[in-house]
């Protein structure tokens, strides 16, 4: 009898400290001093039941203008957002982490922690590093040095300059951190912009498993 309570017991043990949630998140994100550095998050629903999701950040290390968009998007102030759905067994892209101005040769790290709304302690914590470093220079220039998109601020049409070797996916991301845009480039291209309502916008390339800088971009009809 004992031996099959204790096989309940692990078993429901088990159900308890199942996590709902994951969480993908780079190496570090890049930023030149003085511009933004943007950090976007995949959060994936372990689960077949669509969940309530708020995002709690802890600061491990001082930095300015540090806020977050999930839902919406908040006040540097806020430590813990609004709520947003996960549908089940999804992925969602709609979290950022921002550092509005990077300062000059810094290594930020900030934890943020995605928790259930009905259970806080069934959560995803990841730790976000932020880096202004003229260490990682090279390996984003390296990237970078192969796109050229313009113009900016953008009105109907955007040009995309490739010049690199290999596939390239460009990502055109809405404020809160939807994937609003992609499509892999072979070569240069150019976009219509016309179903594309004004606003900010932020766009990167994935090439190889890499991602260069990300970078704002501006559409006005």
């Amino acid at each position: 009898m004992r031996k099959y309570l204790f096989v309940i017991c692990s078993i429901m043990s088990f159900g308890l400290a199942a996590q709902s949630l994951s969480v993908q998140v780079q190496d570090y994100y890049y930023g030149v001093a003085g511009e933004e550095c943007v950090a976007e998050l995949e959060v994936e629903n372990l689960t077949d039941q669509d969940l309530e999701v708020i995002v709690t950040r802890y600061s491990t290390d001082a930095v300015p203008s540090n806020f977050m968009c999930w839902a919406l998007c908040h006040f540097p102030t806020a430590n813990v957002t609004t709520s947003l759905v996960v549908p089940a067994n999804a992925t969602v892209e709609n979290f950022s982490g921002h550092i509005e101005l990077m300062p000059e040769e810094i290594d930020a790290t900030i934890k943020y922690c995605f928790s259930l709304v009905n259970d806080t302690t069934d959560k995803a914590c990841v730790d976000v590093h932020y880096t202004s470093s003229s260490v990682y220079v090279g390996l984003e220039e390296e990237m970078d040095n192969d796109f050229f998109v313009f113009p900016n601020p953008a009105q109907d049409r955007l040009n995309i300059n490739f010049e690199g070797e290999v596939l390239a996916e460009f990502v055109l991301y809405g404020m809160l951190g939807n994937r609003v845009y992609d499509d892999v480039l072979t070569s240069s291209m150019t976009l219509n912009l016309s179903s594309f309502e004004s606003g900010i916008y932020f766009y990167t390339f994935h090439v190889q498993g890499k991602e260069a800088a990300v970078q704002k971009l501006v559409i006005t009809h």
